[in-house]
């Protein structure tokens, strides 16, 4: 059976109100992924024209990576906060959750979680989540959709790249491990 998104927020005039019976089922998510690659940015030594250059570097014997954890208590802390809570569901069971955020500075909103329990990964969960956003941000007047995966999860990179979002750059301002930058990535929604 194919995933179903449901709306978990606490704006009862859009979305059904949560149920926060799933947030132990988001707890107990898988959310490891493979950090075998990260995907670098290389500066240019020389004077001007600066380049950067984005190039997938391999990391043999890399250990999986875990995307977050979560506690009930901080998805409860999420939901009051976030405006968009979106649920994927397979048979009845939350497989994949969705946080995202409008900000009156910027033209676009941020998806600031995206988690796919790792049992539930490529049947189309994700996706449902990331199209149900689009449509949200859209109707919130929005031009675009921005992401920010980390430089070692390739298949979140990948996946993103997949859905129309372009790298619109990079930051490793919090660590100088390639491993810990940042990608900023974007999606047009014309």
């Amino acid at each position: 059976m194919g995933p179903d998104a449901r709306a978990l927020t606490d704006d009862s005039h859009e979305h059904p109100p949560a149920r926060r019976d799933d947030f132990p089922a988001i707890a107990r998510f898988g959310l490891t992924y493979a950090a075998d690659r990260v995907l670098a940015v290389e500066r240019s030594r020389s004077d001007p024209p600066l380049y950067l250059r984005l190039r997938w570097q391999p990391r043999p014997g890399a250990p999986p990576a875990a995307y977050a954890t979560y506690t009930a208590e901080w998805l409860g802390r999420a939901l009051a906060r976030a405006p968009l809570f979106l649920i994927a569901e397979s048979d009845s069971i939350p497989v994949a959750m969705l946080i995202a955020r409008v900000y009156d500075w910027t033209d676009a909103a941020e998806i600031t979680d995206l988690a796919v329990d790792t049992s539930a990964r490529r049947i189309g969960a994700g996706t449902a989540l990331v199209d149900a956003a689009c449509g949200w941000a859209r109707a919130q007047g929005r031009r675009a959709v921005w992401v920010e995966p980390r430089a070692d999860n390739a298949a979140a990179i990948e996946f993103y790249l997949a859905l129309d979002f372009r790298i619109a750059g990079a930051s490793n301002h919090a660590s100088p491990a390639p491993e810990q930058a940042v990608i900023f990535m974007r999606r047009e929604l014309g």
